[in-house]
Order: C-alpha cells, then structure tokens, then sequence
C-alpha cells in the first residue's frame, strides 16, 4: 500500500516545499502511538499543548509535526519539520479522512445524537440491518464482535481509523452514536453523515457546556451537516420539534411520535394503538399510508420511541417499510438499558439512566408495564466529579415516581460519596421513606428483598458497565449479575 504524502494531506490548508514532502504512514495525537513514519498532531489542550511532547514524537519515529497555533505556546526544536495551522482542530477531520482513503464517502452512515437513546437506536438498528456496524458508548464493531470503546464518540483521527476498519471487513452501514461532547469538539469533522436522527433533549452533561443553551447547541451541528440527505426528528419532542421547524426546508424530514395520527404534521412515522405489558411492547405504526404492526420484547415507551427513531433512519436509507417493521420485530433489549433480568414474580429491571429525563421516563414506562395496585420500586446514586446540578434533581423524580426509594453510590470516582448523597438527599421533600445505603450491592439485595409478587424494581445509572469507579480504581462490579445473585438468594431462603 502506498501511504499519501504529507502535501496530499495538508492540501489547501498548509504549503508544503518539495523538499519537505514526505510519505506519511501513520498519524495520531498521542506521543504514546507514535512509530516511524508518523505524522504527529500538535493540539493545543486545557492543561498543556501537544508540542509539549514534540521531542518524544521525534525520538519515537515520527517524521513531521503539524500543530496549532498558540500565542503561549513554548516553541520546541525538533530536526523533523514543523507546520503551524491556524485552527488545526477545525482542519484535522479534513486530514484523517484524507489518510484514511474518506471511508464515510462509501458507507451509508447514520449520525444519531440526543441525550438517551443513542446506544439503544444504533443497537435496534445493527439488530435489523444485515452488516450494520455500530460505534458508541458499548463498543465498535458488528455486535457479535464489540471492539471496547473509551469514548462514547472517539477522538477524530481514530473515528476516520476506525470507518476504515469497518469499511475493509465489507461492512455497508455504520450506526453512529455522536455526543455532544464530540460536535462540540470536532470529532466527527470530516465525516459525511447521511442520515441524522435526534432522539430527544434533556439536562445532561452541563459540567461541561454550562448551559442547556449551549448543550442544544452543540446537539444541533448535527442536523446542518453539509451532505445529509435526511434528518429524523422525535416529535414528541420539545427540541425536536423546533429543528423540524427550522430545517424543513433545507433536508428531507422523518418526524416520529407515539400517539394520535391528527397530532402530528401528514407523512409522520406514528405509533399508534399501544400496549404494554410484562412481556414487551404491541403498537400499529403508521407511515402515511403504510401500516403495520410491531410486537417486541423489548420494555419502556421511551424504547418504542428509540424503535421509531431506527425505523426512520432504516426508511431513510432505503430500506422499505414492510422490510423495515418485519426485521425491527425480531430485536431484543440492548444490553443495560431496560433490561429485563431473570424469570421472576417481580419485574426486575436493569438500565442506564443517569439523568433526572432518563430516570422519569423509565420510571414512567415501567409503571406502564405492571398493574395498577403494583409498587414501582428504584434504586439509583449519581456519579462523582460530573455535574451535581442534576443530583437534587433526580431525588424529586425518584421521589415522585417511585413507591419505594433507595440511594446508593454510583462511580463516585475522585468525590466524597458523602457529598455526593447530600446534593442528592436535599432533593427530596420528605426523607422518612428514604434509605440511604453506601454500598450497592446491599442496595440492590434491600430493595429486591422488599419487592412483592407484581410489583416492578428498577436499578438505575450503570446499566452495562462493569465497575464501579472508587478514586482511582475501577473494581468490579454489575448491576445485571448482582440482581441475578440476589433473586437467587431471596428464592432460596424462601425456598
């Protein structure tokens, strides 16, 4: 394979002399990755810029320097060139693509944004689509061979690497989750999205953004992304709604909800006639004048709405309706994400929400799935170092939803789990029917222990994840495997 030249990639951003060019047979932003004949990336950072390890990229084998520009910035001596570039951040998706042979050129690529729902949407679409590669929070990949991810949407250099590896296994669609972390900064630059879909908008994340402004901001880059052939847009949605407003004109808009036909602007992808129950969910669905109908196993309104999302991003890509419903009524629950655990009295529920939405819409749809005279039971704690702004808002929706509540800790990672339970004990108005439980596991066995025939218990905010974040170390730890082991020894003892 023949590596381009440092000219091909800096083509219409930087003048490269000719006696200067060079083949490139790498690149990255991490000194650690640097080998011979690498192009070593210079970012400026919060903490320190890249040319800080110029010198180790130079010793390491990389063979040119591109950085950006910083009046602060110590100069460093390297023997191998250096270019600077002006907002290098807003070129180097433009870069990797080139190096990576523009992979999303040839992939139908699906760009899904929201607060929750992403991973959900991308694993109902890889479900349904034969060759359909997701990357997100879970991993990348085929979903009968995740590669782990670090990072629910990668650093730009490796999205491109990675588009590449997925287009060489042969692979048509890729189903994207992209965080607005990642459209804030630039990360999917470069990439030719096809297809965009919004599943919703709530609080999150603003330990980082500051305002839900900002945040909604950032989410919608998405939806103005030059080359999009369509957006899918939840219209029961408040966000949503404003982008159909706005972009109608500019792209082809598939608008989804769930409920009245008359309620939603012609030509809508509608769920209509809905039930849930123990065992999933029924729905007809109406796409102008198509229709058919939708039996899953899968649980939550929330899920019915994340099915109607992959529905118009697959009608989107082509693929027909009739085709579309038939292969989207055999997927089963993502992994963590309302999870039904066990075969048991009590409807034992697994799922990754963590934010005051997240959390009262699984609250709300598992109230949808047990009767009337049932208690919906949750244990849920809010992580360490992230924004503790959502923490009292969390307990008022436990407190509101639930019949019986719990908090526990939950990746508390560097802060005091005391600290962390105080933000969250100030939410609630009443704390008498209130248990405070530090360790989880305990947390977990208490609330099952408590739960009768019928009733429903969720245990939210880890959902798939393998450990619990304490300081500096992860130890091992799964929701999914501690209510398992806890029916278990409740059935037992009953025995």
């Amino acid at each position: 394979m023949l590596h381009p030249t440092l000219s091909q990639l800096l083509d219409n951003i930087v003048d490269v002399p000719v006696s200067l060019d060079i083949h490139i047979s790498s690149i990255t932003q991490d000194s650690r990755e640097v080998k011979d004949g690498c192009l070593f990336v210079a970012l400026k950072g919060t903490q320190q810029h890249g040319m800080a390890y110029a010198r180790t990229a130079e010793t390491q084998g990389a063979v040119a320097i591109i950085y950006e520009s910083d009046d602060n910035q110590v100069r460093v001596k390297t023997k191998i060139p250096q270019f600077e570039i002006r907002n290098l951040r807003d070129s180097l998706g433009i870069i990797a693509d080139r190096f990576y042979g523009s992979p999303s050129q040839v992939l139908k690529m699906v760009g899904i944004t929201g607060t929750d729902g992403k991973t959900s949407v991308s694993h109902f679409m890889a479900q349904a689509i034969n060759d359909c590669a997701v990357i997100g929070t879970i991993g990348l990949g085929l979903l009968d061979n995740l590669k782990k991810a670090t990072h629910t949407t990668p650093d730009v250099i490796k999205v491109h690497e990675n588009l590449q590896l997925i287009k060489q296994q042969g692979i048509n669609t890729v189903a994207m989750e992209v965080s607005s972390h990642a459209l804030d900064q630039g990360r999917v630059l470069g990439v030719n999205f096809n297809v965009a879909v919004l599943t919703n908008l709530s609080r999150d994340h603003l330990d980082y953004h500051k305002t839900l402004e900002a945040y909604a901001d950032a989410k919608e880059k998405l939806f103005h992304w030059a080359g999009l052939n369509a957006v899918v847009l939840n219209l029961d949605d408040k966000f949503g709604c404003k982008l159909a407003a706005k972009i109608n004109e500019k792209h082809v808009v598939v608008g989804y909800g769930i409920g009245d036909i008359e309620d939603y602007p012609a030509g809508s992808l509608i769920a209509v006639n809905t039930k849930f129950t123990v065992n999933g969910i029924c729905a007809v669905i109406q796409y102008g004048s198509e229709k058919g109908q939708l039996v899953v196993s899968v649980l939550g309104r929330f899920n019915l709405s994340n099915l109607l999302a992959a529905l118009g991003a697959m009608l989107s890509l082509g693929i027909s309706f009739n085709d579309a419903i038939m292969q989207l009524n055999k997927v089963q629950t993502v992994t963590g994400r309302m999870e039904k655990i066990g075969e048991n009295t009590v409807l034992a529920v697994v799922d990754y929400a963590h934010t005051p939405n997240a959390l009262k819409s699984v609250l709300k749809a598992l109230r949808e799935h047990v009767d009337d005279d049932a208690n919906l039971l949750c244990v849920f704690g809010c992580g360490g170092n992230r924004d503790a702004g959502k923490r009292p808002l969390m307990a008022k929706v436990a407190e509101k939803y639930a019949d019986v509540v719990i908090v526990t800790d939950d990746n508390p990672r560097t802060e005091s789990p005391e600290a962390i339970m105080k933000d969250i004990v100030a939410g609630f108005e009443s704390t008498k029917a209130i248990t405070i439980e530090h360790d989880r596991s305990t947390a977990i066995y208490k609330v099952l222990k408590q739960a009768k025939s019928g009733d429903a218990v969720l245990i939210a905010g880890k959902g798939h994840e393998n450990g619990q974040i304490l300081a500096d170390k992860i130890i091992p730890f799964n929701d999914r495997e501690q209510v398992e082991q806890a029916l278990q020894s409740l059935q037992g003892a009953a025995a």
